[in-house]
């Protein structure tokens, strides 16, 4: 029997599956990765910590153990973690509800490392307990109208400041009008350099891609800032210690802790959609796999990782993944690159952002967040279902006109809302006979079939369970009062039918004693395996008799198999 302590430990560490057969010749590839995604990571890391609510350099704090915590326990080979504006939201939502207007500094810090914590130890028990199945039930149009309404929200969140005025109070809606009303005091300065920033973000991603853009529109920020005494005129950055600059943890309470916990389920809920998307998307470019129960854990390793250093929540990145691979890297080593260069930026670097305006943070901001507001999602939604396309308009407005948590929990309502709809109201085919195959077909979407004369025959294309069961007969009886005279014969196709639960074979019997009255055979075909099985044992297939529950809709139609009219 082989040992298994080697397949033990790489699923502690799914590292050490790949890791062992690394060569030497991907070295100077992650290399030039990794200081790639530095050159992006270190600006977007300072701008995310403004919409986290934290000093600038608290951004920079979240990186580096969050990027060696997912290279030792994630399992994507692809994927980057690290700052995003969408989770830093989601934290300063978090935290503004247990901290309260005007809180300490400090205190608000100490409570943002503590969220990222409670996030990391949520994700790493989901993951134990092998809970990634649920990735499967997040609506894909919740999804899109939530990711809409929070782009709108961070970028709505920036204005002001590109602008140089402050944030006003109120929701999104509000803060948008207030920006409005407020042009007369608009800087000039501070306008001025934030679009041209924001112009140059824009040309820089369209003439030269591989350029790292957000770092070499800082850098002449700051330049420019730094020789021509810009600061006088526009906000910036301010000092940002050398070193780390821890702050206490005795500020935060058991109570704060209880209180985080929702801002910790946003967390997760809404992390883990976004990077298991974008894990499973690389994954399946490269032909591999992704296992969600392992990122879980992977997620938790890189978010304790960034509260340990009191930074803030991190997820994985779909931009910055992407831009891994574009620089040639070859295997998570990069991401060890990349956090030992961040490391550096901490001890030794990071004055260097201190003359850094505010309204280039805001243009890098929002240029970053722009592409989540495309209206091609929900475009297409309105185009091809109408349904789902008010779902993800509830779910945008939900953020816009609530906050992020508000917007996360209609997303959460809405996500039901579909999936019971969808169970609700099963889609019912009158099904004939196709003259080429002889096969039974839907006769709405293929006219040239034709019904067996005296009979009905139906296909359910859905479960019959509590929910729908009573509109699953009414929709049988209706069918049969259309008809001139009753059908001799209905016949139920089960074969779409996945579940059948108690009220289901209640609704059947009931079904079964109206075609006595009418005096119609009641048959079954094509029943599935769990099906058959429940109604076997509930006693319903005796009802109806073993010669009317059939494999084949042909066998429930033939000549002295239809009962009397």
């Amino acid at each position: 029997m082989p040992d298994a302590t080697p397949r033990r430990a790489e699923r502690l560490l799914p590292c050490l599956g790949w890791l062992p057969g690394y060569r030497r010749d991907w070295i100077a590839p992650d290399l030039v990765a990794g200081a790639t995604l530095w050159a992006l990571v270190v600006p977007e890391a300072l701008a995310y910590a403004a919409i986290a609510g934290v000093p600038v350099q608290y951004g920079l704090y979240a990186v580096p153990l969050a990027l060696v915590g997912y290279f030792a326990f994630g399992s994507s080979r692809d994927l980057f973690v690290g700052p995003s504006s969408a989770v830093a939201a989601i934290s300063a939502s978090g935290v503004a509800a247990v901290a309260g207007a005007g809180a300490d500094p400090e205190r608000i810090i100490a409570l943002t490392a503590v969220l990222s914590l409670l996030a990391g130890a949520l994700y790493v028990v989901l993951g134990l307990l092998r809970t990634g199945w649920v990735a499967r039930f997040f609506a894909a149009p919740v999804l899109t109208g939530f990711i809409v309404g929070l782009g709108l929200y961070v970028v709505i969140g920036q204005l002001p400041k590109l602008v140089g005025i402050p944030k006003p109070d109120g929701n999104t809606l509000q803060v948008l009008l207030d920006w409005l009303r407020s042009i007369a005091d608009w800087s000039a300065w501070s306008v001025g350099v934030g679009l041209v920033c924001l112009a140059a973000l824009l040309l820089a991603e369209r003439l030269m891609p591989r350029l790292p853009a957000a770092l070499a529109v800082a850098a002449i920020a700051i330049l420019v800032t730094s020789a021509s005494g810009l600061e006088d005129q526009v906000a910036v950055v301010g000092p940002i210690p050398t070193g780390f600059s821890f702050v206490p943890w005795s500020s935060v309470s058991a109570d704060d802790v209880w209180g985080l916990l929702p801002g910790a389920a946003a967390l997760v809920v809404v992390g883990f959609a976004e990077s298991i998307a974008v894990a499973k998307a690389l994954a399946v470019g490269h032909g591999r796999e992704v296992d969600a129960d392992r990122e879980l854990v992977g997620y938790g390793a890189a978010n304790l990782g960034a509260g340990v250093l009191q930074g803030y929540s991190v997820c994985g990145s779909l931009s910055k993944s992407a831009a891994a691979e574009k620089a040639g890297g070859r295997t998570p080593v990069l991401l060890l690159v990349t956090a030992g260069l961040v490391l550096l930026t901490i001890l030794f670097l990071a004055g260097v952002f201190e003359q850094l305006p505010e309204p280039t943070l805001a243009a890098i901001v929002i240029n970053a967040v722009w592409g989540m507001i495309g209206p091609a999602k929900i475009a297409r939604l309105a185009r091809v279902s109408g349904g789902e396309f008010t779902l993800a308009v509830g779910a945008t407005a939900g953020v816009l006109l609530f906050d992020v948590l508000g917007g996360i929990l209609v997303g959460v309502v809405l996500s039901f809302v579909l999936l019971i709809r969808r169970i609700d109201r099963p889609h019912i085919a009158v099904l004939g006979r196709d003259p080429a195959s002889g096969s039974f077909i839907d006769v709405a979407r293929h006219p040239e079939a034709a019904e067996v004369p005296g009979a009905l025959v139906v296909r359910i294309d859905g479960p019959i369970v509590f929910s729908n069961a009573d509109i699953v007969a009414a929709r049988l009886r209706e069918l049969m009062d259309g008809r001139p005279t009753p059908p001799h014969t209905l016949v139920l196709d089960l074969q779409r039918v996945s579940q059948i639960d108690v009220t289901g074979d209640d609704a059947i019997r009931a079904v079964l004693a109206d075609c006595g009255r009418r005096g119609t055979t009641l048959a079954i075909a094509r029943a599935g395996q769990d099906p058959h099985e429940f109604m076997r044992r509930d006693g319903l297939l005796d009802e109806i008799g073993a010669d009317r529950v059939v494999e084949q809709v042909r066998d429930a139609v033939r000549p002295g198999n239809e009962g009397t009219p």
